[in-house]
């Protein structure tokens, strides 16, 4: 009787010991796992190359600038195709959502313009075309006329 009473006890505490074991594994997994795919990411390796164009976009009441050198690059954007191109983007009044869709009206990339911050996005263009930059945020009421074009020769 005393015995069995004995093994009831141990029980919870074999189950927890378990339950340790597995919790060690599986976090020695995962970063395991993410040991070797991080440096496989895209953003890992598009960090290490230099940008053959850089361009600072500031989004404002419904419109983007672009900019390179410091001067205004007017409407529709062009740029080389198969080039690494680095945006600087940032907001002079809210948050705005930078968007590039491709020619077929797929999302190529995006980040957030936001005052007072700039986030840098580097895309490689792979095919010509017209590329559309809209905003991803409902940014006030004139939000849906918030686009640019980038054209990609």
């Amino acid at each position: 009787m005393r015995r069995a009473a004995s093994r009831k006890a141990d029980a919870p505490a074999t189950v927890y010991r378990v339950r340790r074991y597995y919790a060690v594994a599986l976090i020695a997994g995962l970063a395991l796992l993410l040991f070797l795919t991080l440096a496989r990411t895209p953003y890992v390796r598009s960090a290490l190359e230099t940008p053959d164009k850089k361009i600072d976009v500031v989004g404002w009441m419904w419109a983007w600038d672009f900019q390179a050198d410091g001067q205004s690059v007017g409407h529709p954007l062009v740029l080389p195709a198969r080039k690494l191109v680095e945006f600087a983007v940032t907001s002079k009044d809210v948050n705005h959502g930078f968007g590039i869709y491709d020619p077929d009206g797929r999302l190529v990339a995006q980040t957030q313009a936001m005052p007072g911050y700039v986030n840098h996005l580097r895309v490689r263009f792979e095919e010509p075309g017209t590329y559309h930059v809209l905003c991803l945020e409902y940014c006030g009421a004139a939000h849906t006329i918030m686009m640019a074009e980038i054209s990609v020769q």
